[in-house]
Parts: C-alpha cells; structure tokens; sequence
C-alpha cells in the first residue's frame, strides 16, 4: 500500500470507501453519509449476501473464511465497475486490509476513510448485537482475544486509509459531516446535481 494515490479515471464518478473494524458503524455512517451528500450508497456485505444468497455468517460456516474473501474481493470489483453515480461504499472489516483490495481502491482513486473506534468498545457493541440475535452476524468476534488480536493485526492497514475519523462518542451524522467536511463532498455535490 506504498503507491502513491492515483487519480480517478476520466469520467468515472467519485467514490468515497469506509473502512474500520467490525461493529464501528460502517454501514450506518454510509447510509447517512450517502443520504447527506445524495449520493448513493452501497453495504459492501449487503452486496455479497445478494449475489450468494447467502447470510455472511453462513458463508463462513458453510464455506470458510477464505472462500468468503474471495467473494468480497469479487463483489468490490462489480461495485466498482458498476458504479454509474458518486457512490459510498461501507466496506466489510477486513476488505481494506487486504493487499490486492487496497490497491484496486486506491488504483481507482478511491477516497478510503478508517472510522476508528477502541477494541474495547467495538467487542462491547459485538457482545450486545449477539445478546440479541439467536444467529451471530460477526462470527469473528466470538473469541475475545482473538477479536483483539485480529484488530491488533489489522490496524496498520486501516491506518493506510486517506482520512481517519475518531468515532468514539459521536453520533453517525455527526461522523458523516465530519467525512464530509474534510473530503470537500458538500460542494462536490453540488456540482454534481
């Protein structure tokens, strides 16, 4: 992830890509970023589930976490060559961290924005979503330290992001006008009516 940012290709729309650990707010903070600037937006896992017709949790029962990295690295290609209008993407925990996913975003001039929050508060939220579901939807939070060892793994690579946005203590619209602010979407978006 050393190469220099490149520039987006001619007529292709700008996309704004939100990275982070599991249970930060990824995709809450794209459907209100999207909703604030009118641009559309896409759950990178909403993608994988509509296209395999599976859960994500019962892709990694049924078929590994390997198999599952595959299928996100396909549908971010898809999302990317199929993105006609300036486009959020919550991108799943460990697509960004991915070497091939990386450079394809920032080949493509992707804006890639690490929400980042403490391990701590993101395995408490994790606790609270599987208290109240009967089927685990991060099953890689079932383990405690390996959920802290897996963010410790993961950071340098969200660190590599364009924008890091601190979460802790603020409201999803309060975040997406923070993104907003600092990537000059606002005005873009006017342009772009």
């Amino acid at each position: 992830m050393s190469e220099p940012r490149k520039s987006r290709r001619p007529n292709s729309p700008p996309i704004v890509a939100l990275t982070g650990f599991m249970a930060v707010g990824k995709s809450t903070v794209c459907r209100v970023l999207g909703s604030l600037i009118h641009w559309s937006y896409i759950d990178l896992d909403c993608e994988i589930e509509c296209h395999s017709h599976m859960r994500i949790h019962e892709i990694f029962t049924m078929q590994g976490e390997q198999r599952f990295r595959e299928m996100e690295a396909d549908a971010l290609q898809r999302v990317l060559e199929h993105a006609s209008t300036p486009t959020v993407v919550a991108l799943g925990g460990g697509t960004f961290v991915r070497e091939a996913n990386a450079q394809l975003l920032l080949s493509r001039g992707v804006h890639v924005v690490f929400l980042e929050l403490e391990v701590e508060e993101l395995l408490e939220r994790c606790r609270c979503a599987r208290e109240g579901s009967p089927q685990n939807p991060r099953p890689l939070a079932d383990d405690p330290d390996a959920f802290r060892e897996l963010y410790a793994q993961r950071l340098p690579g969200y660190c590599q992001a364009e924008l890091t946005v601190r979460t802790k203590g603020k409201t999803a619209e309060q975040i997406a006008q923070e993104i907003a602010a600092a990537l000059h979407l606002l005005a873009s978006e006017e342009r772009h009516r």
